[in-house]
Protein backbone atom coordinates (compact mmCIF):
# COMPACT_ATOMS: atom_id res chain seq x y z
CA UNK A 1 0.00 0.00 0.00
CA UNK A 2 2.80 2.42 1.02
CA UNK A 3 4.77 1.56 -2.40
CA UNK A 4 1.65 2.16 -4.31
CA UNK A 5 0.84 5.89 -3.01
CA UNK A 6 4.10 7.42 -2.50
CA UNK A 7 5.23 6.93 -5.96
CA UNK A 8 2.19 9.38 -7.07
CA UNK A 9 3.69 11.91 -3.94
CA UNK A 10 6.86 11.83 -5.21
CA UNK A 11 5.29 13.60 -8.65
CA UNK A 12 2.76 15.63 -7.76
CA UNK A 13 4.93 18.47 -8.74
CA UNK A 14 4.92 17.15 -12.59
CA UNK A 15 1.35 16.56 -12.77
CA UNK A 16 0.61 20.18 -11.42
CA UNK A 17 3.12 21.20 -13.92
CA UNK A 18 1.42 19.24 -16.58
CA UNK A 19 -1.90 20.27 -15.61
CA UNK A 20 -0.86 24.38 -15.34
CA UNK A 21 -2.92 24.51 -12.18
CA UNK A 22 -2.29 26.74 -9.55
CA UNK A 23 -1.55 25.73 -5.99
CA UNK A 24 -5.22 26.72 -4.49
CA UNK A 25 -6.97 25.50 -7.21
CA UNK A 26 -4.49 22.29 -7.36
CA UNK A 27 -5.15 21.65 -3.70
CA UNK A 28 -8.58 22.29 -3.48
CA UNK A 29 -9.13 19.61 -6.44
CA UNK A 30 -7.51 16.89 -4.15
CA UNK A 31 -9.98 17.55 -1.61
CA UNK A 32 -12.39 15.86 -3.26
CA UNK A 33 -10.33 12.67 -2.23
CA UNK A 34 -11.21 13.62 1.37
CA UNK A 35 -15.09 13.19 0.05
CA UNK A 36 -14.16 9.54 -1.41
CA UNK A 37 -12.51 8.76 1.59
CA UNK A 38 -15.69 9.80 3.64
CA UNK A 39 -17.98 7.85 1.52
CA UNK A 40 -15.41 4.73 1.59
CA UNK A 41 -15.23 5.13 5.40
CA UNK A 42 -19.55 5.09 6.03
CA UNK A 43 -19.84 1.80 4.21
CA UNK A 44 -16.44 0.11 4.90
CA UNK A 45 -17.63 -0.97 8.20
CA UNK A 46 -20.41 -2.62 6.59
CA UNK A 47 -18.65 -4.35 3.64
CA UNK A 48 -16.54 -5.70 6.12
CA UNK A 49 -18.73 -7.66 8.40
CA UNK A 50 -20.27 -8.70 5.17
CA UNK A 51 -17.07 -10.39 3.48
CA UNK A 52 -14.13 -9.89 6.07
CA UNK A 53 -11.37 -7.50 6.28
CA UNK A 54 -9.43 -9.63 4.53
CA UNK A 55 -11.35 -9.96 1.46
CA UNK A 56 -12.40 -6.18 1.55
CA UNK A 57 -8.47 -5.60 1.25
CA UNK A 58 -7.69 -8.21 -1.83
CA UNK A 59 -10.46 -6.41 -4.08
CA UNK A 60 -10.20 -2.81 -3.24
CA UNK A 61 -6.32 -2.68 -3.86
CA UNK A 62 -7.14 -3.29 -7.25
CA UNK A 63 -9.14 -0.16 -7.31
CA UNK A 64 -6.37 1.79 -5.03
CA UNK A 65 -3.86 0.83 -7.82
CA UNK A 66 -6.11 2.10 -10.92
CA UNK A 67 -6.57 5.47 -8.95
CA UNK A 68 -2.47 6.06 -8.56
CA UNK A 69 -2.30 5.10 -12.38
CA UNK A 70 -4.86 8.04 -13.34
CA UNK A 71 -2.63 10.37 -11.78
CA UNK A 72 -0.16 10.24 -14.28
CA UNK A 73 -2.84 10.18 -17.48
CA UNK A 74 -4.60 13.51 -16.08
CA UNK A 75 -4.00 16.70 -18.77
CA UNK A 76 -6.47 18.99 -17.58
CA UNK A 77 -7.94 20.42 -13.84
CA UNK A 78 -11.20 18.86 -14.30
CA UNK A 79 -10.05 15.14 -13.90
CA UNK A 80 -8.29 15.96 -10.77
CA UNK A 81 -11.32 15.89 -8.63
CA UNK A 82 -12.59 12.56 -9.81
CA UNK A 83 -9.17 10.57 -9.88
CA UNK A 84 -9.00 11.86 -6.16
CA UNK A 85 -12.15 10.82 -5.28
CA UNK A 86 -11.91 7.37 -6.20
CA UNK A 87 -8.16 7.18 -5.06
CA UNK A 88 -9.79 8.58 -1.55
CA UNK A 89 -12.82 5.84 -1.82
CA UNK A 90 -11.12 3.21 -2.48
CA UNK A 91 -7.62 3.86 -0.29
CA UNK A 92 -10.40 4.09 2.71
CA UNK A 93 -11.84 1.04 2.21
CA UNK A 94 -8.41 -0.71 2.14
CA UNK A 95 -7.42 1.27 5.21
CA UNK A 96 -11.04 -0.06 6.99
CA UNK A 97 -9.48 -3.69 6.39
CA UNK A 98 -5.70 -3.16 6.80
CA UNK A 99 -6.57 -1.61 10.11
CA UNK A 100 -8.69 -4.10 11.46
CA UNK A 101 -6.64 -6.67 10.87
CA UNK A 102 -3.49 -5.45 12.74
CA UNK A 103 -6.10 -3.88 15.55
CA UNK A 104 -7.25 -7.93 15.90
CA UNK A 105 -3.43 -8.90 15.92
CA UNK A 106 -2.72 -6.61 17.86
CA UNK A 107 -5.77 -7.63 20.79
CA UNK A 108 -4.69 -11.20 20.45
CA UNK A 109 -0.94 -10.87 21.12
CA UNK A 110 -1.17 -8.23 23.89
CA UNK A 111 1.45 -6.53 22.62
CA UNK A 112 2.02 -2.66 20.98
CA UNK A 113 2.29 -4.33 17.29
CA UNK A 114 0.82 -1.76 14.97
CA UNK A 115 3.20 1.20 15.01
CA UNK A 116 5.79 -1.72 13.24
CA UNK A 117 2.77 -2.63 11.24
CA UNK A 118 2.34 1.19 9.89
CA UNK A 119 6.22 1.01 10.01
CA UNK A 120 5.53 -1.45 7.49
CA UNK A 121 3.52 0.79 5.31
CA UNK A 122 6.21 3.68 5.74
CA UNK A 123 8.73 1.55 4.32
CA UNK A 124 7.35 0.57 1.30
CA UNK A 125 6.47 4.48 0.98
CA UNK A 126 10.09 5.29 1.21
CA UNK A 127 10.53 2.73 -1.86
CA UNK A 128 8.09 4.21 -3.67
CA UNK A 129 9.72 7.61 -2.83
CA UNK A 130 13.40 6.77 -3.74
CA UNK A 131 12.36 5.25 -6.86
CA UNK A 132 10.48 8.19 -8.00
CA UNK A 133 13.49 10.22 -7.62
CA UNK A 134 15.59 7.85 -9.00
CA UNK A 135 13.97 7.66 -12.46
CA UNK A 136 11.77 10.74 -12.84
CA UNK A 137 14.02 11.59 -15.25
CA UNK A 138 14.12 8.10 -17.13
CA UNK A 139 10.38 7.66 -16.93
CA UNK A 140 7.46 9.49 -17.62
CA UNK A 141 4.86 9.94 -14.74
CA UNK A 142 2.20 7.86 -16.87
CA UNK A 143 4.68 4.55 -17.47
CA UNK A 144 6.16 5.43 -13.95
CA UNK A 145 2.83 4.97 -12.09
CA UNK A 146 1.68 2.16 -14.27
CA UNK A 147 4.77 0.06 -13.57
CA UNK A 148 4.63 0.68 -9.64
CA UNK A 149 0.96 0.07 -9.56
CA UNK A 150 1.14 -3.17 -11.37
CA UNK A 151 4.25 -4.11 -8.63
CA UNK A 152 2.04 -2.99 -5.58
CA UNK A 153 -1.30 -4.99 -6.55
CA UNK A 154 0.35 -8.02 -6.92
CA UNK A 155 2.33 -7.72 -4.24
CA UNK A 156 -0.56 -7.31 -1.79
CA UNK A 157 -3.12 -9.98 -3.89
CA UNK A 158 -0.17 -12.60 -2.45
CA UNK A 159 0.74 -11.40 0.91
CA UNK A 160 -2.97 -10.36 1.99
CA UNK A 161 -3.63 -14.32 1.88
CA UNK A 162 -1.58 -14.51 5.23
CA UNK A 163 -3.79 -12.52 6.62
CA UNK A 164 -6.87 -13.51 9.76
CA UNK A 165 -9.69 -14.99 8.07
CA UNK A 166 -13.54 -14.34 7.93
CA UNK A 167 -13.73 -16.27 11.16
CA UNK A 168 -11.68 -13.23 13.26
CA UNK A 169 -13.62 -11.09 11.92
CA UNK A 170 -16.66 -12.91 13.11
CA UNK A 171 -15.09 -13.43 16.21
CA UNK A 172 -14.08 -9.79 16.94
CA UNK A 173 -17.80 -9.32 16.41
CA UNK A 174 -18.83 -11.53 19.07
CA UNK A 175 -16.75 -10.65 21.83
CA UNK A 176 -17.71 -6.66 21.38
CA UNK A 177 -21.46 -7.21 20.55
CA UNK A 178 -22.63 -4.94 23.64
CA UNK A 179 -23.13 -2.82 20.61
CA UNK A 180 -24.59 -4.81 17.79
CA UNK A 181 -23.97 -3.75 14.44
CA UNK A 182 -26.86 -1.37 13.89
CA UNK A 183 -27.24 -0.25 17.14
CA UNK A 184 -26.64 3.51 18.55
CA UNK A 185 -23.06 3.93 20.10
CA UNK A 186 -23.68 4.77 23.48
CA UNK A 187 -23.42 8.44 24.46
CA UNK A 188 -20.14 8.23 26.33
CA UNK A 189 -18.79 6.11 24.29
CA UNK A 190 -19.24 8.21 21.17
CA UNK A 191 -17.40 10.99 22.39
CA UNK A 192 -14.88 9.32 23.27
CA UNK A 193 -14.96 8.23 19.61
CA UNK A 194 -15.63 11.75 18.55
CA UNK A 195 -12.35 12.67 20.68
CA UNK A 196 -9.82 10.28 19.49
CA UNK A 197 -11.21 11.39 15.43
CA UNK A 198 -10.52 14.65 16.31
CA UNK A 199 -6.97 13.57 17.48
CA UNK A 200 -6.77 11.44 14.29
CA UNK A 201 -7.55 14.78 12.04
CA UNK A 202 -5.10 17.01 13.35
CA UNK A 203 -2.17 14.42 13.02
CA UNK A 204 -3.76 13.47 9.42
CA UNK A 205 -3.26 17.34 8.49
CA UNK A 206 0.20 17.31 9.21
CA UNK A 207 1.12 14.16 7.86
CA UNK A 208 -0.83 14.32 4.63
CA UNK A 209 0.77 17.58 4.21
CA UNK A 210 4.00 16.24 3.36
CA UNK A 211 2.90 13.73 0.37
CA UNK A 212 0.53 16.79 -0.92
CA UNK A 213 3.27 19.51 -0.81
CA UNK A 214 6.56 18.57 -0.17
CA UNK A 215 7.61 17.87 -3.92
CA UNK A 216 5.91 21.28 -4.91
CA UNK A 217 7.82 22.93 -1.96
CA UNK A 218 10.69 22.04 -2.75
CA UNK A 219 10.92 22.26 -6.77
CA UNK A 220 8.63 25.64 -6.66
CA UNK A 221 9.82 27.83 -3.66
CA UNK A 222 13.50 26.22 -2.77
CA UNK A 223 14.18 26.14 -6.47
CA UNK A 224 15.13 21.88 -6.89
CA UNK A 225 14.89 20.25 -9.81
CA UNK A 226 13.12 17.22 -10.45
CA UNK A 227 14.39 14.02 -8.80
CA UNK A 228 16.03 15.80 -6.12
CA UNK A 229 12.50 17.71 -4.95
CA UNK A 230 11.55 14.08 -3.28
CA UNK A 231 14.01 14.47 -0.72
CA UNK A 232 11.67 16.13 1.48
CA UNK A 233 9.48 13.21 1.30
CA UNK A 234 11.85 10.56 1.58
CA UNK A 235 13.59 12.78 4.77
CA UNK A 236 10.49 12.34 5.98
CA UNK A 237 9.98 8.59 5.28
CA UNK A 238 13.08 7.32 6.65
CA UNK A 239 12.86 9.14 10.12
CA UNK A 240 9.25 7.87 10.06
CA UNK A 241 9.72 4.50 10.26
CA UNK A 242 12.51 4.87 12.06
CA UNK A 243 10.50 6.15 14.90
CA UNK A 244 7.58 3.62 13.27
CA UNK A 245 9.82 0.31 14.79
CA UNK A 246 10.47 2.26 17.89
CA UNK A 247 7.09 3.58 19.20
CA UNK A 248 5.49 0.10 19.96
CA UNK A 249 8.21 -0.20 23.11
CA UNK A 250 7.92 3.45 23.66
CA UNK A 251 4.37 2.99 24.21
CA UNK A 252 4.51 -0.30 26.25
CA UNK A 253 7.02 1.75 28.98
CA UNK A 254 5.22 5.07 28.89
CA UNK A 255 1.59 5.23 27.31
CA UNK A 256 -0.08 6.25 24.72
CA UNK A 257 -1.21 9.28 25.97
CA UNK A 258 3.00 10.45 26.84
CA UNK A 259 4.50 9.44 23.84
CA UNK A 260 1.46 11.57 21.54
CA UNK A 261 2.44 14.70 23.46
CA UNK A 262 6.15 14.38 22.58
CA UNK A 263 5.85 13.18 19.27
CA UNK A 264 3.21 16.15 18.68
CA UNK A 265 5.78 18.98 20.01
CA UNK A 266 8.82 17.34 18.75
CA UNK A 267 7.22 17.58 15.23
CA UNK A 268 4.94 20.20 15.04
CA UNK A 269 7.61 22.83 16.37
CA UNK A 270 10.28 21.32 14.04
CA UNK A 271 7.94 21.72 11.49
CA UNK A 272 7.21 25.00 11.58
CA UNK A 273 11.41 26.00 12.57
CA UNK A 274 11.92 24.29 9.34
CA UNK A 275 9.53 26.40 7.19
CA UNK A 276 10.47 29.53 8.61
CA UNK A 277 14.14 29.32 8.21
CA UNK A 278 13.99 27.80 4.83
CA UNK A 279 12.07 30.94 3.78
CA UNK A 280 14.56 33.21 4.86
CA UNK A 281 17.86 31.70 3.98
CA UNK A 282 16.63 30.30 0.80
CA UNK A 283 17.76 33.37 -1.23
CA UNK A 284 21.31 33.56 -0.15
CA UNK A 285 21.75 29.77 1.28
CA UNK A 286 19.75 26.89 -1.00
CA UNK A 287 21.87 24.18 -0.21
CA UNK A 288 21.22 24.94 3.81
CA UNK A 289 17.69 26.23 3.51
CA UNK A 290 17.14 22.44 1.27
CA UNK A 291 19.25 21.00 4.46
CA UNK A 292 16.83 22.62 6.54
CA UNK A 293 13.49 21.57 5.20
CA UNK A 294 14.86 18.32 4.84
CA UNK A 295 15.67 17.94 9.07
CA UNK A 296 12.38 19.49 9.92
CA UNK A 297 10.78 16.89 7.37
CA UNK A 298 12.57 14.06 9.46
CA UNK A 299 11.59 15.66 12.80
CA UNK A 300 8.13 16.11 11.37
CA UNK A 301 8.11 12.30 10.67
CA UNK A 302 9.67 11.13 13.85
CA UNK A 303 7.02 13.10 15.96
CA UNK A 304 3.95 11.86 13.65
CA UNK A 305 5.21 8.22 13.24
CA UNK A 306 3.21 6.63 16.34
CA UNK A 307 0.28 8.89 15.56
CA UNK A 308 -1.83 6.90 13.27
CA UNK A 309 -1.10 3.63 15.10
CA UNK A 310 -2.08 4.73 18.00
CA UNK A 311 -4.89 6.16 17.31
CA UNK A 312 -5.96 2.98 15.85
CA UNK A 313 -4.95 0.70 18.60
CA UNK A 314 -7.29 3.45 21.15
CA UNK A 315 -10.21 2.96 18.83
CA UNK A 316 -10.23 -0.79 18.26
CA UNK A 317 -9.82 -1.36 22.09
CA UNK A 318 -12.81 0.73 23.09
CA UNK A 319 -14.94 -1.89 25.06
CA UNK A 320 -18.25 -3.60 23.71
CA UNK A 321 -17.76 -1.88 19.99
CA UNK A 322 -16.43 -3.98 17.28
CA UNK A 323 -13.34 -2.99 15.69
CA UNK A 324 -14.22 -2.29 12.02
CA UNK A 325 -16.98 -0.60 13.20
CA UNK A 326 -14.64 1.94 15.54
CA UNK A 327 -12.46 2.63 13.23
CA UNK A 328 -15.36 3.37 10.25
CA UNK A 329 -16.69 5.90 12.62
CA UNK A 330 -12.91 6.98 13.47
CA UNK A 331 -12.36 7.34 9.83
CA UNK A 332 -16.00 9.27 9.16
CA UNK A 333 -15.43 11.76 11.34
CA UNK A 334 -11.46 12.76 10.60
CA UNK A 335 -11.85 12.48 6.74
CA UNK A 336 -14.78 14.80 7.26
CA UNK A 337 -12.73 17.74 9.56
CA UNK A 338 -9.64 16.64 7.52
CA UNK A 339 -11.60 17.77 4.19
CA UNK A 340 -12.06 21.21 5.75
CA UNK A 341 -8.52 21.08 6.96
CA UNK A 342 -6.66 20.36 3.17
CA UNK A 343 -9.28 23.20 1.76
CA UNK A 344 -7.58 25.86 4.28
CA UNK A 345 -4.01 24.73 3.78
CA UNK A 346 -5.20 25.15 -0.43
CA UNK A 347 -6.37 28.66 0.23
CA UNK A 348 -3.81 29.92 2.60
CA UNK A 349 -1.14 29.26 -0.43
CA UNK A 350 -3.09 31.08 -2.81
CA UNK A 351 -3.22 34.19 0.59
CA UNK A 352 -0.03 34.10 1.87
CA UNK A 353 1.97 31.10 0.12
CA UNK A 354 3.07 27.33 0.20
CA UNK A 355 5.69 27.90 3.06
CA UNK A 356 3.60 29.73 5.87
CA UNK A 357 0.33 27.59 4.55
CA UNK A 358 2.26 24.68 5.68
CA UNK A 359 2.29 26.44 9.30
CA UNK A 360 -1.20 25.79 9.62
CA UNK A 361 -0.20 21.95 9.46
CA UNK A 362 2.49 22.26 12.02
CA UNK A 363 0.25 24.06 14.99
CA UNK A 364 -2.20 20.86 13.96
CA UNK A 365 0.35 18.64 15.34
CA UNK A 366 1.06 20.70 18.13
CA UNK A 367 -2.22 20.70 19.01
CA UNK A 368 -2.22 16.75 19.21
CA UNK A 369 0.18 17.66 22.24
CA UNK A 370 -2.06 19.20 24.14
CA UNK A 371 -4.88 16.80 23.22
CA UNK A 372 -2.92 13.89 24.15
CA UNK A 373 -3.86 13.60 27.94
CA UNK A 374 -7.63 13.18 27.40
CA UNK A 375 -7.01 9.53 25.51
CA UNK A 376 -7.64 7.09 27.67
CA UNK A 377 -10.04 4.72 27.38
CA UNK A 378 -11.11 4.77 30.90
CA UNK A 379 -12.43 8.45 30.62
CA UNK A 380 -15.27 6.15 28.76
CA UNK A 381 -16.53 5.61 32.70
CA UNK A 382 -15.80 8.64 33.98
Amino acid sequence: MGMTVAATAARLAEIKAHIGATNTAFGISLMVGNLGALVGTMVGGRIAHKVGTRKLVQIVMVGVGVAQVLNGFMNALWQVPFVAFLGGFTYSLTNVGSNSQGAMIESKSGKSLMPSFHGSWSIGALTGSLAAGSIAKILTPQSHLLINSVLGITGILIVSRGLLPFASDKEDIAVNQEVQHRAPIPPKIKRFLYLVSFGSLLALIAEASVGDWSAILLKEDLKVGIGVNTLGYSSFLLAQITGRFLAGRAIDRYGIPTVLKFGGLLGGLGYAAGLLISRQIVGQHQVMAVSVMCISYGLLGLGVSPMPPAYVTISGSIPGLPTSRALARMGIVSSLGFFFGRGAVSLLAGWIGLPLALLFPAISLIGCAFLAANLRVERIAE
